[in-house]
């Protein structure tokens, strides 16, 4: 990890402030951590594994809106501004977290002031993510957008310099940056083939990150 998810800014007293405001969970993988619509009532804190942000269409197609992962905060903002959950979560493979009630978490936040600076800064790293892929959606084609997704996998969750998980399938990652799968199918065999990346089960590597950053339109 790179220090930049919200378990990994905190001190070591906050961190332990905040395991006594929490309770441990894990969830095998599959399992739905809470549902679209339900009241938000708390907050989770991942310690580690990966879930699925997912919404629900009128039409009962499932949207894959975001991935977390290891140090992610989820759900504190549905239970500011509506008080209902606005996607549904699913672990995919084990997830371990902290559970922490949503007034709890606030009261949390109000009293650990480096808390909250953690927090402020993550959320603002958030939205531009949010942002940026937002605006990448209009302006930039499937192959980008993937370059994109893989360049902030590595950045956000790598535990070495280019290496990062990819938990989810070529399908999924076509749904999370709006793209077809024969698109993402393509790239990855194009981008294999010239050795710009590797792939194994559920990993990324990047072998020539200017190249790959090139493809996402990151260099001038």
């Amino acid at each position: 990890m790179d220090g930049s998810d919200f378990l990994g800014l905190l001190t070591g007293g906050d961190h332990a402030a905040l395991l006594a405001a929490s309770r441990p969970q894990a969830y095998k993988a599959g399992t739905v951590l809470c549902m679209e619509g339900e009241p938000s009532t708390h907050v989770f804190i991942l310690v580690s594994g990966w879930v699925k942000v997912i919404t629900v269409t009128r039409d009962g197609r499932e949207l894959l809106e975001a991935l977390r992962g290891t140090g992610d905060v989820i759900g504190e903002i549905a239970g500011q501004v509506t008080g209902y959950r606005t996607a549904t979560l699913r672990a995919i493979g084990t997830v371990r977290a902290l559970i922490v009630g949503a007034d709890q978490f606030g009261e949390f936040l109000d009293t650990h002031p480096g808390a909250a600076q953690a927090h402020r800064r993550v959320m603002a790293d958030q939205q531009r993510v949010a942002f940026e892929a937002r605006r990448s959606h209009i302006l930039a084609s499937g192959p980008q957008r993937l370059a994109c997704l893989l360049l902030d996998l590595v950045a956000r969750y790598s535990d070495s310099a280019l290496t990062a998980p990819l938990p989810l399938s070529q399908e999924e990652i076509a749904s999370l940056i709006g793209a077809s799968r024969s698109t993402v199918t393509r790239a990855l065999h194009d981008w294999r083939s010239r050795q710009i990346i590797r792939t194994s089960q559920r990993q990324i590597t990047i072998l020539d990150q200017e190249r790959l950053r090139r493809i996402a339109g990151r260099l001038p």
